[in-house]
This record gives structure tokens, sequence and C-alpha cells, in this order.
């Protein structure tokens, strides 16, 4: 029997945030987003937010509605990735969670980490809690887990782990490669991009929303999940989807013949197993989504 959830959303007026709250309503559960700038968009009309600075304390209004999940999406400063700036969200935001696990009535914890966690590895992800990661973003998430993984356990909190790839879709940043392909063509250009040949795991925002929201039913103490397609794509082919259809060739600079695809994809295993979640929403569709959205036709 489908029981809803009192859900705490940080990060809620973000790209993710907004597709994860979406999916939270759909379902029937109750939603408190938080954000730094709670500004309403069109897709937030009915989210009651509430106005926060990650590290500083609790709002009342947060500790009196006593959430019986929290779905943590925050993270400050994007696309800066530096060394101060990572540091700087390691300290406000194991400063807010240890708050959150202090709320009596809060059962479960469900954070989004990030593929940077693997480092250098190619191949299938090993889909491991330990990892050995080689970057800022990477080493700062890391440090968020493992406090989450020692805190939630000695107050026996649930918490699930998301290690999220590649996700495009509707609301992000218009510096991001699929909004930036879409807008280049839309002006009649020929698109631009920098190492076309990158093969990287894309995965559509909704599809990455619903395991948020299927994560909310978990009663497991603590879970690792990949959340990506499965699969790698070369940049040119986002490309190649976003142009098909028009009448725009692309041309990237240093075109090779057959390029190397190499790089790291999920490891959908635990998503499968854990969560009966899969991805649905090929990349051709998704990025015919993000150009419905963004109000775009090409030329």
């Amino acid at each position: 029997v489908f029981k809803p959830v009192r859900v705490l959303v940080t990060g809620a007026t973000g790209f993710v945030g907004h597709h994860v709250v979406s999916s939270l309503s759909d379902a029937g559960h109750r939603i408190l987003g938080m954000s730094r700038s709670p500004v309403r968009t069109p897709r937030l009309a009915g989210l009651d937010l509430c106005a926060y600075q990650m590290g500083e304390p609790l709002p009342r209004k947060v500790t009196e509605w006593m959430p019986e999940a929290v779905v943590h999406l925050a993270w400050e400063g994007i696309p800066d990735f530096s060394r101060q700036r990572c540091m700087h969200n390691v300290d406000d935001q194991t400063g807010f969670l240890r708050l959150a696990l202090e709320l009596p009535s809060v059962s479960r914890i469900v954070a989004a980490g990030s593929c940077s966690e693997y480092g250098a590895a190619l191949g299938l992800s090993s889909g491991s809690a330990e990892v050995t990661p080689d970057d800022h973003l990477g080493r700062a998430k890391v440090s968020i887990h493992q406090m989450l993984r020692t805190d939630c356990a000695e107050v026996r909190v649930g918490l699930t782990w998301f290690r999220l790839f590649y996700v495009y879709g509707p609301g992000q940043r218009l510096e991001s490669l699929v909004p930036s392909v879409l807008h280049q063509l839309a002006s009649g250009n020929s698109p631009v991009v920098e190492q076309p040949d990158d093969a990287r795991d894309f995965v559509y925002v909704s599809d990455v929303a619903e395991a948020f929201e299927r994560a909310i039913h978990s009663t497991r103490a603590h879970d690792v999940i990949d959340l990506g397609f499965g699969q790698l794509q070369l940049v040119r082919e986002v490309v190649d989807a976003a142009i098909s259809g028009t009448d725009v060739t692309f041309r990237p600079t240093g075109e090779c013949p057959q390029p190397p695809l190499e790089g790291l994809w999920a490891n959908l295993d635990a998503a499968r197993d854990l969560l009966g979640w899969r991805p649905t929403t090929s990349l051709v569709e998704g990025i015919r989504l993000t150009r419905v959205d963004l109000g775009l036709s090409s030329k």
C-alpha cells in the first residue's frame, strides 16, 4: 500500500531538483523544497519553498515540518569545481546533513554523488562503495559519502547514494553540451563543440528523477547506485542526434574515421536489482524533449 512521505529536497530549484520535485509530487509525496535562492518557476508553481544557506542552522519551518526523508541535491558554485569551492561545499553540506540526522522524524537520506568519484577508471564501473577519485569534485563527494555512511549507521537512518553520470535535459545550464548545441542550431549555425570524440554515459534527467522517487521507499541500510544509461556515446553522436532532420552538417575539427570509444559507463545492476529501475529515454528522444522545452526550432 502506497504511503506518502514528507520529503525535504535540497537544491529544489536546480536542474535535477526541478525534475525530482516533479517526480515526487506526481507520486503523491509531500514536499518541502530548500534553496539558497527560492525563486518559483512555472515548474515549481505549487511547491512549498524555504530559503536556506548550507551550513546554517535549520529553519524552524523545517524542524516543525518533521521530514521523513531528505533528498540532498544541493551543490553551490557550479561550474566552479576548484579545490576551494569543493571543500567549502564539503564543510557546509556535512554541517547540514548532521543537523538533518538529528531530526527524529528522518528515516532515510537519498543523496546525489557523481561518477567523478570513480577517478580515472574506464569501462563498466565497479559500482563499489570504495573508489579512488582523482579530482576535487570526486574527492569532495567521497568525503560527504563517507560521513553519511558513518553517521547514518550510528542513528539507524537508511542511505541511498546515487552516482550520477552525465545528466541532460530541460532546465540544464545553457552552457552545457546539449542546450548549447540546440541553441547553435536554432541560430542556423553548424555546432561547434570541444572534444567531439570524448565518450560519455548520457542519461535523461526525468529518468534520473524517477530513480530518486523509487529510493524514497527503500528500507535498506546503505546502497550505492549508479545512474546512467549504461553505455557510452561520443559527443559527436549527441550532435548528430541534435541535427537529425535538419540540413546542417557537422564537421568536427580533427575528425578521425574511427574515433576510439574510451570512457566510463554506469553499472546498472544495483539500480535494477534494488530499485527495479532502468533508463527508458533514448538520446534522440531526450534531445527532442529538451528542444521542445527550450522552445527552439531548427533553421
